[in-house]
């Protein structure tokens, strides 16, 4: 796993991330949309309603899925709650454009979601709009037609054998994750589970829920130093739980080698100063990017031809920070 990670984003979703790049894009603020050269009706319009509206990932798919309309001459809105724990307002959120009737739906479902969005996914299909999932599987429901998101485990399980790599695949490591089920809980299963099997003299002693809450992610990782001071290893499972771990290790100064998911500024700060070793990059734009462009063929009877497709990721340290295809990720 570790080679391909190593490798580039997968060539179908990067693809589509250099292309709309090269076009160029301007992000409209949350609600808004990208300027479409048809006649904006909502029959000519692509909806999309994400985990939230404001986060530098979030933004990163924004800029995508803008980019996507852009070139394809319709016009994407963007919408999300505020922060990743408000499930039913992105319901409602949902419910909202559902009833605006656009020609699809992009949706990537909150934790808090998963269980009301079944009911409106029927609500959509009785309507004749067709409905991707991106970012979050929606397990729940058979309606949409396709679902675009990172391997989640499979990211867990690469973290997991970095780790197990830089401490010599012994010793006590813990876990932050950003949840409890959807991605939160693939990532962190895939990182235990990928221990389990091939890194035995490794421990898992700790595992707790930040709930992508930069606050309660720093007050986690706190407790856990104190309880393990012998700590050798440190897993965010998003950007939020990683830069409070590498907060919370620089102001003991222990040495603890931490890995996390997701890039952000901060992030990629820290891991320039050397205090985050190493992260997993997903690919925002370009499943931003792919949704839209999958969406609109879909709205003019393509559908796609696989269920899932995988917007791969990248193993991002300090050594290939600067490489063109990270860059390009990264923004």
């Amino acid at each position: 796993m570790k080679k391909q990670t190593l490798a580039a984003t997968a060539a179908l979703v990067l693809a589509a991330s250099l292309g709309a790049c090269s076009s160029g894009s301007d992000g409209a603020a949350s609600g808004e949309s990208a300027a479409p050269s048809g006649d904006g009706s909502a029959s000519g319009r692509i909806a999309l309603i994400a985990k939230a509206n404001s986060a530098e990932y979030w933004m990163r798919v924004k800029e995508g899925a803008m980019a996507a309309g852009k070139d394809l001459g319709i016009e994407v809105t963007f919408n999300g709650p505020d922060t990743e724990s408000e499930g039913d307002k992105q319901l409602n959120q949902l419910d909202s454009a559902i009833n605006d009737a656009p020609m699809a739906i992009g949706f990537a479902p909150q934790d808090g979601a998963q269980d009301g969005a079944p009911r409106l996914m029927d609500k959509a299909n009785e309507a004749g709009i067709p409905v991707i999932i991106f970012d979050t599987p929606l397990s729940s429901s058979d309606v949409p037609i396709a679902t675009v998101a990172s391997d989640n485990e499979g990211m867990g399980a690469e973290a997991a054998e970095q780790m197990a790599e830089m401490i010599g695949n012994k010793g006590k490591v813990a876990i932050i994750a950003h949840g409890e089920v959807g991605t939160a809980a693939a990532r962190r299963d895939g990182f235990k589970n990928w221990l389990a099997e091939n890194a035995p003299d490794v421990e898992v002693v700790d595992v707790q829920n930040g709930e992508s809450d930069p606050a309660k992610s720093r007050d986690k990782a706190q407790g856990i130093l104190q309880a393990h001071p012998d700590l050798v290893g440190f897993y965010g499972t998003d950007d939020d739980s990683t830069i409070a771990i590498a907060d919370e290790v620089a102001s003991k100064d222990m040495d603890v080698k931490i890995i996390g998911v997701d890039s952000s500024p901060d992030v990629i700060t820290l891991l320039k100063e050397g205090k985050i070793n190493g992260v997993i990059v997903q690919n925002p734009f370009g499943m931003g990017y792919k949704t839209v462009e999958l969406l609109y063929k879909a709205a003019q009877g393509e559908m796609p031809a696989e269920k899932n497709i995988v917007s791969e990721s990248l193993w991002v340290t300090q050594e290939n920070l600067e490489d063109p295809e990270v860059q390009q990720v990264i923004g």
